[in-house]
C-alpha cells in the first residue's frame, strides 16, 4: 500500500477523507443539521419584531432548543473533523522517524536539527490545520450556502442578488492570499534557520564554555530573527490588505439588501429576516480569511515535507562508494576500506573481539564509521556506540532499553552490568538506580558514565555485532581490566561480535 508521504497533497487529501469516510459522513450529517436549525432564526427574529410591535407573549422555550441544538450539532461537526486530524498527524511523522531512522546519515546532512525539527513538528501541525480546521470551514461554507441560499430564495428571489458584493470579495481573497504561499515558504525555511540558531547556541555554551562569547550568539540571532521578521511582514501585507474585503462585501451586501427591501416595500421585517440569513452567513464566511491562509502555509510545509522525504531516499555518493566496497566478511572474515586516500583490508574474525590501535586522530574513528556503514549496508544488525553517544531525558532504565519491554532477567542483567562497569554507586539501591534521571543528553551525568551507560544499552541490544569507539578512554587502568575481564566471561557476549578502537596499550 502507497504510504502517506509518497503521495501528493490532493491524493493524501482524497486517501484521508476515504480512510475515515465515516467520521466526516457523521461530520457533514452535523452541519447540516446545525445550519438547518439555524435557518429557522431569520424567521423567528422576524415573527418576535411583530411580536413586540403589538405587544403579543413570546415563547422563548423554542430559542433555548434552538440554541442546545446549535451547541450539540456544533460541536458534533469539530470534533468528527478534528481525531482523523490528529490521527493523519501522528502517522504522518511516525512515518517520516522510521525513514529517517532507516536513511543512512548522509542522506540528510544538508538539512539542520532546527529544520529538521520544523519539518516534525511546526508543517506537521501545519497538515494538522488543513484536514482538521480548513476542510471543515469548507465544508461548513458549503453546507451553509446549500441550507441558506433556498430558504432565502424561497422569501424573496431578488434578495439573492444582493449577495454579489459577498461573492467578490471572496474571488478576491483567494487570489490575493493564493498567490502569496512562496513568502510563506521563505519564512517556513528562516523560522528553521532561527530554530537552529537557538540549538545550536545552546549546545555551544554547554560544550564550548565560551561565555565571552555570548554577545555574539545573541547577534546572530538577532540577525536571522530580523530576517523572518521582515519576511512575515512581507506575507502579512497581502493578507492585511485582504482581510478586510471579507467584511466588506458582507457590509456592501447587506445595504443592498436594505436598498432592495425599501424599493419592493417589503417592511422592517422583512430587512430583519435578511440581516439574519447575512449574520448566519457571516459565521461560516469570516473563516474564508483562515482558510486561505492555512491551504498557502500548508502548500510550503507539504513541499519542505516532500523534499526532505526525497533527500532521505536518495543514495549518496558516500553510499554508492560503499556498495562498490568488497565485502566477503561472511567468507574470509576480509573489509576492504578506504584510508587517506588508499585501500587496506582489515580482517575481524566473526565471535571475537577485534581492536584498531592508532594514536589519537590517525583515523580510527573513521574506519570503525566505515566498518558500521558497510555491515548495515550488508544486512548487519549492528550497535555503534560513538565517542559521543546520545541519552535522551530520561530514566536510566528507559535509556538501557529503549522502549524494549524488559523482563526481570533483562533487569537484573542490566543491574549487574551497571555494577561491572562501576556504576552502582550512583544510588543507594537497584530501583533507585533504575529510576534515576539522567538530563538532557546524560547531563546529569559525567562524560565517562553517561558512555558506559550506552555501552550497555550495545550489549542489551539484539544486535550481533557491536562496534565501540574508544569505549574506556574516561576510565582508570584499574576498572577499565575489571569490565573487560567481567565482558569476556559474559555468556550474552560470547557469540557476538566486538569491534574496538583503541589507543592505549591497557585496551590492547
Amino acid at each position: 500500500m502507497k504510504q502517506r508521504l509518497d503521495r501528493s497533497l490532493f491524493s493524501l487529501i482524497i486517501h484521508q477523507f476515504i480512510q475515515y469516510w465515516y467520521y466526516y459522513l457523521g461530520a457533514i450529517f452535523c452541519l447540516f443539521a446545525t445550519h438547518t436549525i439555524q435557518s429557522k432564526l431569520p424567521f423567528w427574529a422576524s415573527e418576535l419584531a411583530e411580536l413586540v410591535s403589538t405587544g403579543d407573549q413570546i415563547d422563548v422555550g423554542k430559542f433555548f432548543w434552538l440554541a442546545i441544538g446549535i451547541i450539540i450539532f456544533r460541536t458534533g461537526s469539530r470534533l468528527l473533523f478534528f481525531y482523523p486530524a490528529r490521527v493523519l498527524q501522528k502517522e504522518l511523522r511516525v512515518e517520516l522517524l522510521e525513514r529517517l531512522e532507516k536513511a543512512h546519515p548522509s542522506r540528510y546532512l544538508n538539512h539542520s536539527d532546527g529544520q529538521v525539527f520544523q519539518v516534525l513538528m511546526m508543517d506537521m501541525d501545519q497538515l494538522r490545520a488543513l484536514i482538521g480546521f480548513a476542510l471543515l470551514q469548507v465544508g461548513n461554507v458549503i453546507v451553509a450556502l446549500t441550507v441558506l441560499l433556498p430558504k432565502l430564495a424561497s422569501f424573496n428571489q431578488n434578495l439573492l442578488y444582493a449577495l454579489l458584493p459577498l461573492l467578490i470579495s471572496f474571488i478576491l481573497f483567494s487570489l490575493i492570499v493564493g498567490n502569496n504561499h512562496k513568502i510563506f515558504r521563505e519564512v517556513q525555511d528562516t523560522q528553521g534557520e532561527v530554530q537552529n540558531v537557538l540549538i545550536e547556541s545552546y549546545a555551544g555554551k554547554k560544550t564550548i564554555k565560551n561565555f565571552h562569547s555570548e554577545s555574539a550568539f545573541i547577534n546572530l540571532f538577532k540577525q536571522y530573527s530580523w530576517k523572518e521578521l521582515m519576511l512575515f511582514y512581507r506575507a502579512g501585507i497581502g493578507i492585511g490588505f485582504s482581510i478586510p474585503l471579507i467584511p466588506l462585501g458582507f457590509g456592501a451586501s447587506l445595504l443592498w439588501g436594505a436598498y432592495l427591501v425599501r424599493m419592493q416595500d417589503l417592511g422592517p421585517s422583512a430587512l430583519i429576516l435578511f440581516s439574519g440569513f447575512i449574520f448566519l452567513l457571516l459565521e461560516p464566511m469570516q473563516f474564508v480569511s483562515w482558510i486561505g491562509i492555512v491551504f498557502a502555509r500548508s502548500f510550503s510545509s507539504w513541499q519542505r515535507i516532500k523534499e526532505l522525504v526525497s533527500d532521505i531516499s536518495t543514495k549518496t555518493l558516500e553510499e554508492e562508494s560503499l556498495e562498490q566496497r568488497s565485502f566477503h566478511w561472511h567468507q574470509d572474515h576480509h573489509f576492504t576500506l578506504e584510508l587517506w586516500k588508499k585501500d587496506i583490508s582489515l580482517k575481524i574474525e566473526k565471535g571475537s573481539w577485534s581492536i584498531l590501535v592508532a594514536k589519537t586522530g590517525h583515523g580510527k574513528s573513521y574506519l570503525l564509521n566505515q566498518v558500521a556503514n558497510l555491515l548495515k549496508a550488508n544486512g548487519e544488525e549492528i550497535s555503534l556506540v560513538t565517542q559521543s553517544p546520545y541519552l535522551y531525558n530520561d530514566t536510566l532504565e528507559k535509556n538501557i532499553f529503549l522502549g524494549k519491554e524488559a523482563s526481570e532477567n533483562d533487569r537484573e542483567l542490566a543491574y549487574q552490568l551497571l555494577k561491572v562497569f562501576g556504576l552502582d554507586y550512583l544510588a543507594s539501591s537497584k530501583e533507585k538506580l533504575f529510576d534515576l534521571e539522567v538530563g538532557e543528553n546524560g547531563r546529569l551525568l559525567s562524560g565517562g558514565q553517561a558512555k558506559r551507560v550506552c555501552l550497555i544499552r550495545s550489549i542489551l541490544s539484539d544486535a550481533n555485532v557491536l562496534l565501540w569507539d574508544d569505549p574506556f578512554s574516561s576510565v582508570d587502568l584499574i576498572l577499565e581490566k575489571n569490565i573487560i575481564t567481567e565482558l569476556k566471561n559474559l555468556e550474552l557476549l560470547k557469540s557476538k561480535t566486538i569491534i574496538m578502537s583503541g589507543h592505549r596499550m591497557s585496551t590492547v
